[in-house]
C-alpha cells in the first residue's frame, strides 16, 4: 500500500516538474515577445496602481478629515456638564472624544477675540464630541436631540455631505478606469498565449494523440500568463512606489499620513492583480483556441 502511494506522489511530482519545465520553455519560445509582453503589463500595472494608491490614500485622507467633524452640543439653563456628559458616554456608542467648554470660559475668549462690551453672558454650557468615525454622526446627532438637558445640536453637515460626494466620485471613477485597465491585460495575455498556441498547434496535436491529459495541456499556458502578470506587477511597484511617497508628502502638508500602510497594501493587491488576470488572459485563450 505505502509503495503504491509512494509511486502516486513520486508521478504527480514527475508531472508537475514537466508542467515547470513546459512553462519555462514556453517563456523561452516567446523570445523577444516576452519583453514587449512584461513591459506592456508593467504599464498598464502601474496606472492601474498608482490610481488604486490615489484612491485608497484619498479615502483614508477624507475619513480622517470626516472624523474630524465636531458635534457641537448646547445645553439648557440649569443642566450640569458632568452629568450629560456621563449620560452620552453611558447611551451614545462610538463617542472618541468628548470637550466640555463652560459658558464661563467661553464668553472670556469671545471677550478676548471680540472685545464685547460688558454685559450679561448671554453663552450656553456647550460639549464638543468626536466619532469614531464620521458614519456614526449623523445616528449621534439623533440620539442628542433627544436629551432632554439639550437646547440644540449642530455639526458642519453641508461639509460632510461633500465630503462624502467627492469621496464617492473617486471611488467610481477609480472603479471604471480599473475596469477597463483590467480588459486592455487580458486582451494582451490573451492574444500572446494565443499566439504561443499556434506555434505550437502541432506539437499539441502530438501530445493529444499520446493521450496527454488536457489539464498537462492547459496548465503551463497559464502559469505563463501568471508570470507574465507577477514579473509586470514588481516592475510596477517601482513607479508605484514614488508616487505613493509623493502622495504621502502632499497630504502629510495636511498634517495626516498613512504611515505607509497604502504602498503596502496596494502592492499586495497589485501582486495579485497580476497574477490572477495574467492567468485569467491565459485561460480565455485556451478557452477560445485550444480545442480540448
Amino acid at each position: 500500500m505505502s509503495s503504491l502511494v509512494m509511486d502516486s506522489i513520486t508521478t504527480e511530482l514527475r508531472i508537475a516538474k514537466r508542467i515547470c519545465e513546459e512553462t519555462i520553455g514556453g517563456v523561452r519560445r516567446s523570445g523577444w515577445m516576452n519583453l514587449v509582453i512584461v513591459i506592456t503589463m508593467a504599464a498598464i500595472l502601474s496606472v492601474f496602481g498608482t490610481l488604486f494608491a490615489f484612491i485608497v490614500e484619498t479615502q483614508l485622507f477624507f475619513q480622517h478629515f470626516g472624523s474630524g467633524v465636531e458635534i457641537s452640543v448646547y445645553l439648557k439653563d440649569g443642566a450640569t456638564l458632568a452629568n450629560v456628559k456621563s449620560e452620552i458616554i453611558r447611551d451614545i456608542p462610538h463617542v472618541k472624544a468628548i470637550e466640555s467648554v463652560t459658558k464661563e470660559n467661553a464668553w472670556m475668549e469671545m471677550q478676548k477675540s471680540l472685545q464685547v462690551s460688558e454685559f450679561e453672558n448671554p453663552l450656553p454650557d456647550t460639549l464638543h464630541i468626536r466619532m469614531t468615525d464620521q458614519e456614526y454622526i449623523e445616528g449621534a446627532v439623533e440620539q442628542l436631540k433627544k436629551f432632554r438637558e439639550v437646547e440644540q445640536v449642530s455639526y458642519a453637515h453641508d461639509f460632510l455631505e461633500k465630503l462624502r460626494g467627492a469621496s464617492s466620485a473617486i471611488s467610481g471613477v477609480g472603479m471604471i478606469v480599473s475596469l477597463f485597465l483590467g480588459m486592455m491585460t487580458l486582451f494582451v495575455i490573451s492574444n500572446t498565449i494565443h499566439l504561443l498556441i499556434e506555434a505550437r498547434s502541432r506539437e499539441i496535436e502530438i501530445l493529444r494523440m499520446m493521450g496527454v491529459g488536457n489539464w498537462y495541456i492547459r496548465l503551463p499556458f497559464l502559469f505563463q500568463g501568471a508570470v507574465y502578470g507577477l514579473v509586470g506587477a514588481l516592475i510596477a511597484y517601482i513607479p508605484l512606489s514614488i508616487v505613493v511617497t509623493y502622495i504621502n508628502n502632499v497630504f502629510e502638508s495636511f498634517h495626516f499620513s498613512t504611515s505607509g500602510y497604502s504602498l503596502g497594501f496596494v502592492s499586495t493587491v497589485l501582486v495579485l492583480m497580476g497574477i490572477l488576470v495574467g492567468a485569467g488572459g491565459a485561460a480565455n485563450s485556451v478557452r477560445k483556441y485550444l480545442d480540448i
